[in-house]
């Protein structure tokens, strides 16, 4: 079997980190892939991840982020080149969250696609979407990553081939800290405790600033601030220069560089506020693999989570949990369900589910 699959890739956002892993499963598990990838995001720009496309990587369409917001995304004129999912073959088409894309282009020539390929939408829209394109599509499988997500769609799609199936997290890769930080220059003494800030926009952790002054008196911590965006990277500068403690590295790292930066740190603070919509922590999915404790603000990115992660719901409440993690109180029990965790949902378990819902269809070509 050859998958398609349409999605940004080799990009700092959820939807990539979606699609690459499974992808990237499939691959290792002897399927054939190929990409229809973003050339650039309206409004915001592309952020790409430091590593060169693959062979099998088309960058043939232009994304919108905010696609669900709009009726009809067509007066946005968005670009496509419809030559590469016309002319490959392939059979088995995934889409990751439709109203990214120019979907009143790819309708064009969605019946095309449909004569070759079974098709599965994976579903990331956290709102009702407003774009009357997206109603028109006649997908063979509807995914949703939890109950949330058909509580909240339940009369919107239909439910005759709507399917949950979770979000991948990153394959479990243990790691030596001290080797890690060995290769990255980082401090190598075992007092000094690193946090990692990561999947987030860097201008929130001002308010974590305080914390980390309170906790330097006691421990010698350091905020390590990875970013690569125009945006974050002057907020990490500035408190860089104001911070004795922070410390940032202009970068996007590829998953296999980032996992070093995860071994290398004593735990990973993505502290992000709550979400207007419905929302999935794609970073908490990708770095759970790591190994280390994962402390986010108790909102609905992580609502779902029960005990796999630090959550706090206050600066006071971060910093106990900071503590846990230095003196290593409370800790085990949580890389324990998060190993489970990882597990039960790896990347791998989400890759044969999405194979064997394709099969369900008995389309020939689906083998």
């Amino acid at each position: 079997m050859k998958i398609a699959i349409m999605s940004p890739w080799n990009d700092c956002c959820g939807v990539s980190v979606h699609a690459e892993l499974i992808g990237k499963e499939w691959m290792n598990k002897g399927r054939e892939i190929v990409v229809f990838a973003t050339t650039d995001e309206r409004v915001g720009g592309r952020i790409h991840v430091e590593t060169e496309d693959e062979t099998f990587v088309y960058r043939n369409w232009e994304m919108y982020r905010y696609g669900a917001k709009v009726e009809d995304e067509s007066g946005l004129d968005l670009y496509f080149d419809p030559s590469p999912v016309i002319n490959e073959d392939y059979d088995l088409f995934v889409i990751e969250k439709p109203c990214l894309t120019p979907l009143g282009k790819l309708l064009k020539i969605f019946d095309e696609v449909k004569k070759k390929a079974t098709t599965i939408a994976v579903i990331h829209e956290g709102r009702i979407p407003k774009n009357v394109n997206f109603y028109k599509f006649d997908w063979d499988i509807i995914t949703l990553f939890d109950k949330r997500y058909k509580e909240l769609l339940f009369d919107t799609i239909s439910a005759d081939n709507t399917h949950v199936v979770p979000y991948p997290c990153h394959p479990i890769v243990e790691g030596n800290m001290q080797e890690a930080r060995s290769e990255l220059n980082l401090p190598l003494d075992e007092d000094t405790k690193i946090i990692l800030a990561y999947g987030i926009r860097l201008k929130t952790l001002r308010e974590v600033l305080p914390t980390f002054r309170s906790l330097r008196k006691k421990y010698d911590v350091v905020l390590l601030m990875l970013a690569s965006h125009e945006e974050s990277v002057r907020a990490a500068m500035d408190i860089a220069r104001e911070c004795k403690f922070a410390m940032f590295r202009k970068e996007a790292p590829p998953m296999s560089r980032l996992y070093t930066y995860l071994h290398a740190s004593n735990a990973i603070l993505v502290h992000k506020g709550p979400a207007n919509y419905l929302p999935t922590s794609s970073a908490v999915h990708l770095c759970l693999g790591s190994m280390r404790p994962i402390l986010c603000p108790d909102n609905n990115f992580v609502e779902l989570f029960d005990g796999e992660i630090m959550k706090y719901s206050d600066l006071t409440e971060l910093r106990e949990r900071l503590i846990d993690v230095f003196d290593w109180r409370n800790v085990q029990s949580i890389l324990i369900k998060a190993r489970k965790y990882a597990m039960n949902n790896s990347a791998s378990n989400v890759a044969n589910s999405l194979i064997r819902l394709a099969q369900s269809v008995e389309q020939p070509h689906i083998v």
